[in-house]
């Protein structure tokens, strides 16, 4: 079942990589503004601010695009996934309008700069539908449509099929776009190299403060500007990540019998589906069966489930390729972009929920203005400080709850697990040895990791995740390899490896 790898990568066999042709952080650097994380936002910014004139140094804890970036199913559209009507409910039409009228400029922005490369990285203006499979549901699609044109989409109802999908109805945004996400992502890092900025990889970042940041091997990074440009600020910011829930998302690739007409496609089920075609129209790129990180015993079953989803609707030849990625939600359902409250040198741009590249770009965008001192008519609407509606406080206030009755009973029952001598190789599982609760993992050798199942962010226990053989944390999102390495943040440590006796008469379940 497992296979991580995204099929960007596949696409882009035989041409020139930039991704790991980039040395690691091996001496302190002195930079006008340090940027963590080379995704979207951080490889945009960087280039942004150098072409101000600053001088800039990029980290990243792998490679660039590795995280999310890379995972993307490419939609680039200015249409948030909180409906339209939501959003001005909840913002006033004011607001509204900023928040389509700066994601607009934000994907004008990635048409820009991939234009003016070739190949345009795959870079085509599209239409996108929302979609109804239920009659029912094609009501509300009429009152998104009369919000849209208000608020300045061009957009119509279609009632006639657009996709082999059970498809009651469609509203039609135009000029939405596709991109390759790593070719672009790889343009934006030759660039930004280009205009003189330090691009380092695999120099995981373990602290942050208001002068820079300390690499794990000792280095520094002493800057008058950081950038958290990492999904989630690094290490404990409760202001931002108490109002972030982590999300997984899961994706597939498959070779279809018959092309779909070119376009980006997502549904009103919950949990929603999305789709789009690649590579020359014959592949098409599926997501969907999200739910909260570490929440989920078999994600194996969410792939299947996907899988099945689109066989439904789809001649499916084969399944070419399947991964997952991680998304944040913000609480009130607009991304925190600014200055981290409290600082005046610590910035930050997380919550972008599913439309990450259009939001990253953004949030590039509109941290290039504050790092610089400019102004920006969309900072205030999506400033961190700012007091979010009354609509969304129980949401935060319900989710805080969640975290912590799961870091109260985490403590008390946990995960099912067994005896390890039925744990078959590649496989993990929470489980107790001699009265300690272990995070045991058993490689393709057959060999056995002990680590501590507590998250290095918080202390919260991590669940095992086969469909990646990942440790999954269920209260800020952090995930660890299976044998304990830090993948994502806010985690910035590895799990603690434990020094066990393999007997399975010393094993026990860690759950009645």
């Amino acid at each position: 079942m497992r296979n991580p790898q995204s099929i960007w990568s596949d696409l882009l066999r035989g041409r020139t990589r930039q991704a790991g042709s980039f040395p690691a952080l091996t001496r302190d650097e002195r930079v006008d503004a340090v940027v963590v994380g080379a995704g979207i936002t951080g490889l945009t910014l960087g280039v942004l601010l150098c072409a101000k004139g600053l001088r800039v140094a990029l980290v990243e804890r792998a490679r660039i695009a590795s995280g999310t970036t890379g995972a993307t199913s490419a939609h680039v559209t200015a249409v948030p996934d909180l409906p339209l009507e939501t959003l001005v409910s909840r913002f006033g039409r004011d607001a509204a309008q900023g928040v389509v009228e700066s994601s607009l400029a934000a994907v004008d922005e990635i048409e820009r700069r991939a234009r003016a490369l070739a190949g345009n990285c795959g870079f085509a203006r599209i239409p996108a539908f929302r979609f109804s499979e239920d009659p029912s549901g094609v009501e509300e699609l009429e009152r998104e449509r009369d919000v849209a044109k208000q608020l300045g989409f061009e957009a119509v109802l279609q009632r006639a099929p657009i996709l082999p999908a059970r498809c009651a109805g469609a509203l039609r945004f135009e000029r939405q776009a596709r991109i390759q996400p790593l070719e672009y992502a790889e343009a934006l890092a030759a660039a930004f190299v280009a205009w003189g900025g330090r691009l380092f990889e695999q120099t995981p970042v373990v602290s942050v403060d208001d002068r820079g940041v300390a690499a794990r091997t000792g280095q520094r990074v002493e800057a008058r500007y950081v950038v958290h440009a990492t999904h989630t600020p690094i290490g404990s910011v409760p202001s931002i990540q108490a109002r972030l829930i982590a999300c997984t998302s899961y994706v597939l690739a498959a070779t279809l019998a018959a092309r779909v007409t070119d376009g980006l496609y997502w549904d009103d089920a919950s949990p929603y589906h999305y789709l789009r075609t690649a590579g020359n129209g014959s592949l098409l790129v599926a997501g969907g069966e999200d739910h909260r990180t570490g929440r989920e015993r078999d994600a194996v079953q969410r792939h299947r489930a996907l899988e099945r989803w689109v066989r439904e609707r789809f001649a499916v030849r084969r399944v070419e390729a399947r991964w997952s990625h991680e998304l944040f939600e913000p609480a009130d359902g607009l991304p925190y972009v600014g200055f981290l409250p409290g600082s005046s040198s610590q910035l930050v741009a997380t919550g972008f929920s599913g439309t990450g590249l259009a939001f990253g770009t953004l949030a590039a965008m509109l941290l290039a203005e504050l790092v610089t001192g400019g102004a920006s008519p969309w900072a205030a609407l999506y400033s961190p400080e700012r007091l979010g509606p009354l609509s969304a406080m129980p949401h935060t206030a319900a989710e805080g709850l969640r975290v912590g009755w799961r870091f109260l009973a985490d403590r008390v029952r946990g995960q099912l697990g067994s005896a390890l001598a039925d744990l078959p190789p590649d496989s993990g599982r929470r489980t107790r040895i001699e009265g300690r609760l272990v995070a045991a993992y058993r490689d393709v050798r057959g060999d056995l990791h002990a680590l501590s199942p507590r998250c290095t962010h918080l202390g919260c226990l991590v669940a095992w995740n086969d469909a990646e053989k990942t440790w999954d944390c269920p209260c800020h999102g952090g995930r660890f390899h299976a044998t304990g390495k830090v993948l994502y943040g806010p985690p910035v440590s590895d799990l603690e490896r434990l020094l066990v006796a393999e007997d399975p008469a010393e094993a026990e379940p860690d759950e009645p």
